[in-house]
């Protein structure tokens, strides 16, 4: 039996593997979004929103602030008026802007991916995709990456404008990188419910819908479960409210704005302001933070002072739950990217591809002796020698 060496091309997939794979996919994906004007309008955009933003939270705060200094030209002797002036400007633009940034990103980030599969199945080109040797899962993850990768240029392009309170105080460099890690989480689960949509169902409309009441039931949703759950428990309850139940905290391990309201609570550290005091009855009272003064005072150092939240407990967990949120963001789009690994193959190909494996790029393919065969170089069998 004659034996030729042949050249193949894994149907498993690329040579370089799976992160080659999504490189290819990547590439491609990027010339053609960051080719044309939209993708720097909408930068241009939401970076200007920002900035109004700041700017209109400055003036609003302004006049409060210069009537605290005020009070340091008139009596001296009250130290650090001046300071607590521009700390309550940064401490201002600082929560206004995470807030914000948020709500922006929850729009933006289900946008660029709720319709990356759906696209190419509506213009008939998923199959010829699915069918080459790229990886399912990479063709996954390098168009969600390539999705994401444009919702973190713009978070990242926005920290300068955020880094503005560092010049007023308020906020410090941890609460810019524990807004940024809540941000971005945040950006990865809700680009992964799209492209989990996307991949499910057919219509680009109807994955849009369907990933934006998913971010709805996410943030609104498990709020207005979890005032409702403690409602109820508490309804009854004649109990002094430092024993106040609440609902099951897991409810609010997916809500990206108890995260951000976590960091901006730490921030806040005399209690609510007019920015915050109604998002705080919407997103869970316990999480503001007030002072309370805790007997017995010394005559010589004065009452101590303590952190409460609005429940009365002493001692509020900030920095409790923006950690956990962030994690179970992260875990859940691990989850959904690899559910659409799964739907993003056509029902009648899935067992085919389960079932292909790499083959060598060195095989060798034996060649069956038939009367007359000529191997590869020409030369006639061993019998008719």
């Amino acid at each position: 039996m004659t034996t030729a060496s042949a050249t193949a091309v894994p149907p498993g997939g690329a040579p370089g593997g799976f992160f080659a794979d999504v490189g290819t996919i990547m590439v491609k994906e990027l010339r053609s979004r960051m080719r044309g004007r939209r993708a720097f309008v909408v930068l241009t955009v939401y970076l200007g929103v920002l900035a109004l933003i700041a700017y209109g939270t400055y003036v609003v705060v302004g006049p409060a602030a210069n009537a605290v200094a005020a009070i340091d030209r008139i009596d001296p002797g009250l130290g650090g008026a001046q300071a607590n002036a521009s700390g309550l400007i940064g401490q201002s633009i600082f929560t206004v802007l995470s807030v914000f940034q948020v709500i922006l990103v929850s729009f933006i980030a289900p946008a660029f991916t709720s319709g990356q599969i759906s696209l190419e199945r509506e213009k008939q080109t998923l199959d010829l995709l699915v069918t080459t040797p790229l990886r399912p899962s990479a063709i996954v993850v390098g168009k969600l990456l390539t999705a994401l990768a444009f919702v973190v240029l713009m978070i990242v392009a926005a920290l300068p404008i955020s880094a503005i309170v560092l010049m007023y105080g308020g906020a410090s460099v941890d609460d810019l990188l524990r807004q940024m890690a809540v941000l971005l989480s945040m950006a990865i689960a809700f680009g992964a419910i799209g492209i989990f949509a996307s991949a499910l169902l057919r219509r680009t409309q109807t994955a849009t819908v369907v990933t934006y009441c998913a971010v709805l039931a996410l943030t609104l949703g498990t709020a207005m479960t979890y005032a409702f759950w403690t409602q109820v428990a508490n309804a009854n309850d004649s109990r002094f409210p430092f024993t106040r139940e609440h609902a099951p905290e897991q409810l609010r391990y997916l809500n990206p704005m108890v995260a951000i309201l976590d960091i901006v609570s730490s921030v806040e550290g005399t209690g609510p302001t007019r920015f915050t005091a109604a998002l705080y009855q919407l997103f869970g009272e316990d999480l503001a933070q007030g002072t309370v003064v805790v007997a017995p005072c010394d005559v010589n150092v004065g009452c101590e002072e303590q952190p409460v939240d609005d429940f009365g407990s002493l001692n509020p967990t900030s920095g409790y739950w923006w950690p956990r949120i962030s994690i179970s963001l992260l875990a859940l789009a691990g989850i959904l990217t690899l559910a659409s690994t799964w739907f993003v193959v056509p029902a009648g190909m899935r067992r085919v591809r389960r079932g292909r494996r790499p083959v060598p790029l060195d095989a060798t393919w034996p060649i069956e002796e038939v009367p007359g065969a000529v191997d590869v170089t020409g030369a006639p069998p061993e019998a008719d020698r």
